[in-house]
């Protein structure tokens, strides 16, 4: 069987069972169970582990979502959002309303037809 060492770097002793303490997939010393940025000895009762290593309330890394916007797929599904928008569809139809011969026979085609006939 081999020894288990501390998971604390300034440590790295032989850990005895009737010391050790096995918390983030490492076995530490009751004693060297600290808070990585502010050295507070924990417990199981106080700690937060973050990237396995144990942090105290304070010190405990927040982690934020992060938007990821200007990678490529992002930037397809913007553009396909702006073009099935109705907002952008209504602007490009009034932008282009009067520019364009309407084929099909509408009501008030047939009107137009008949006034000019006369």
């Amino acid at each position: 069987m081999s020894a288990k060492k501390c998971a604390r770097e300034e440590c790295g002793k032989t850990v005895y069972p009737l010391e050790e303490l096995k918390c983030l997939d490492k076995v530490w010393h009751k004693q060297c169970f600290k808070c990585t940025v502010c050295g507070m000895t924990l417990n199981m009762k106080n700690y937060k582990g973050y990237d396995k290593m144990p942090y105290c309330e304070p010190h405990y890394p927040k982690t934020v979502a992060s938007v990821v916007t200007d990678t490529p797929e992002m930037r397809r599904v913007a553009e396909n959002t702006k073009n099935q928008s109705q907002v952008q569809y209504h602007a490009a139809y009034e932008k282009s309303k009067g520019t364009k011969i309407e084929v099909a026979d509408d009501p008030e085609m047939e009107r137009h037809r008949k006034n000019m006939q006369v």
